[in-house]
């Protein structure tokens, strides 16, 4: 378990002042540290490594206290037992494969698990070649085998995928996931993707300002965030304002643009609140077809004003009384005969409208 609680406050050349403030535990499995470029990230996995060092706070990793500024604790870098995968690998171009995973053993004699960690990799056959021979993924692998070769009691990972090409990066991501059944270590994982930060986290921390904005599963995240701010970098781009005219039993009544149903998260009659939903969440229905029970709840009739094809989905812009932005998978938007122009009408299901109260 990953526990962290620093104050840190940084001065640029001309005055600007940055502060990261995080309170936050995490434990065994990936964390995800999710937000915008300058919002913390890194210099939060640097605190952790120790190549940063907190103006106040504590950091501990499964117990072991790498810095307490009140018991005036600082353990050096190379005692921590970190597992850094730099964000441009760093390998040293001068040494092999070989000699670049075993640069941080003490002892040389440790070859049966380097041995282990070639295979897991699938680096085995890379032993003798130099980074400059290496693929943007191969020489990846290589990093991390550099860093858990040494059994760290923590993988600190940075932008790990930011350089790779969609299918190798794939690839990696499945990798890492089995990677973590086996080490059993708690790794945290920097990245500004929401997909990659979906789909790789057990839990997200999502950074706003140096600060903690959420910090949950990625369905709680993604599907209930709990700011305008969260909302809009988990891509919860249908965002609006409303005020609470009715409660009919668990259920509640917004009028804004139009009057939408949702699940009572505990607001009362008159109270101004946000609502979102997300893209993918919005069903279009298909004409000339009954409204089937399930969908018949909070029905918007509008246009499409612009397509953007995405590959396996598109992006639709619904313009009118309502205006939206609908995600709808290629196979789906085929069917439907969609262009621009035409008119459609969607469901917004209940349990899919999120309302926010800041």
């Amino acid at each position: 378990m990953l526990e962290i609680n620093i104050y840190r406050k940084l001065t640029s050349s001309n005055s600007n002042e940055f502060r990261l403030n995080l309170d936050f535990k995490c434990e065994n499995g990936i964390t995800v540290l999710f937000g915008p470029s300058g919002a913390g990230k890194t210099l939060t996995l640097d605190c952790i490594a120790g190549l940063e060092t907190p103006d106040s706070g504590s950091i501990s990793v499964n117990g072991t206290a790498y810095f307490d500024s009140g018991q005036n604790i600082n353990i050096p870098p190379q005692k921590r037992k970190v597992g850094y995968l730099f964000q441009d690998y760093a390998l040293f171009p001068h040494l092999t494969v070989y000699e670049n995973i075993v640069f941080g053993l003490r002892s040389k004699d440790a070859s049966e698990g380097v041995d282990e960690m070639l295979g897991f990799l699938e680096i085995r056959g890379l032993k003798t070649r130099y980074p400059a021979q290496l693929s943007g993924g191969q020489a990846q692998r290589v990093a991390l085998a550099r860093a858990l070769v040494t059994r760290p009691k923590i993988l600190l990972l940075d932008e790990p995928f930011s350089s790779l090409d969609f299918i190798v990066r794939s690839r990696l991501r499945r990798d890492l996931k089995k990677l973590r059944e086996l080490i059993k270590i708690p790794v945290i994982l920097v990245t500004h993707n929401p997909v990659e930060a979906y789909s790789m986290a057990d839990t997200i921390v999502v950074f706003r300002h140096g600060g903690v904005g959420q910090i949950g599963t990625p369905e709680e995240v993604f599907t209930k965030p709990n700011s305008i701010e969260v909302a809009r970098l988990v891509g919860m781009s249908n965002i609006f304002k409303g005020k609470i005219t009715a409660i009919k039993g668990d259920d509640v009544i917004i009028q804004g643009y139009q009057e939408i149903t949702a699940q009572n998260p505990g607001v009362k009659i008159g109270e101004e609140v946000t609502w979102c939903i997300r893209p993918d969440n919005v069903m279009v229905l298909r004409e000339n077809k009954p409204v089937r029970e399930a969908v018949a709840e909070n029905l918007v009739t509008g246009h499409i004003t612009e397509i953007v094809p995405k590959g396996a989905s598109y992006l639709l812009f619904m313009g009118g009384k309502l205006p939206l932005e609908i995600e709808i998978p290629s196979h789906a938007f085929e069917r439907l005969g969609l262009e621009i122009g035409k008119t459609i009408r969607v469901s917004l299901k209940k349990p899919a409208v999120h309302i926010i109260r800041e």
